[in-house]
C-alpha cells in the first residue's frame, strides 16, 4: 500500500524535523513497460509521468533513479526524463546520507519510499500517489 508508506515517510520527517525525504524509483515494470531485448519504447505505465513531474515538482522530495541498466542506457533515460520535465536528483547513489553507526550506505542507498515492481508497486499506485503529494 504505497499511500501508506508516503504517509510514514511525511509523518517521519516532519517528527524528526528533516526537510526532505528520498524516493528510490525503478524504470523496468515500474515507470517503463519493460521490453527487454527489445529496443526502448518508453511506454508509460500508468500515470508514471504525471507522478513523476508532480514529485520533480516537490522542493523535498529527492528522486533517486534505480536502475541495472548500463551507463549509456541511463544517460539515453535521463534525457528522455529531462525532455519530460522529470529530474531525477542521483542515480544509484545517494550522497547526501553518509554511513554512520548503525548503517553502512556505501552499497545500499538510503531512501524512505521504494517505487520497484519487485517491491510490489503497481502502475495503479501512480495516481495514488498523485493523490496523496
Amino acid at each position: 500500500m504505497i499511500e501508506k508508506s508516503i504517509r510514514s515517510a511525511i509523518n517521519k520527517m516532519k517528527q524528526r524535523g528533516w526537510d526532505r525525504i528520498y524516493f528510490l524509483v525503478d524504470i523496468h515494470d515500474t515507470i517503463f513497460k519493460a521490453t527487454y531485448n527489445e529496443i526502448e519504447k518508453y511506454e508509460w505505465l500508468g500515470q508514471a509521468k504525471e507522478a513523476l513531474q508532480k514529485l520533480t515538482e516537490t522542493p523535498w522530495i529527492i528522486l533517486i533513479l534505480w536502475s541495472s541498466s548500463y551507463d549509456d542506457t541511463l544517460k539515453d533515460y535521463i534525457k528522455y526524463f529531462e525532455k519530460n520535465n522529470i529530474r531525477f536528483d542521483y542515480i544509484n547513489e545517494n550522497p547526501e546520507v553518509e554511513n554512520g553507526s548503525l548503517g553502512c550506505f556505501d552499497k545500499k542507498p538510503y531512501f524512505n519510499v521504494i517505487l520497484d515492481d519487485k517491491a510490489g508497486f503497481s502502475e495503479e499506485d501512480w495516481t495514488k500517489i498523485i493523490q496523496e503529494i
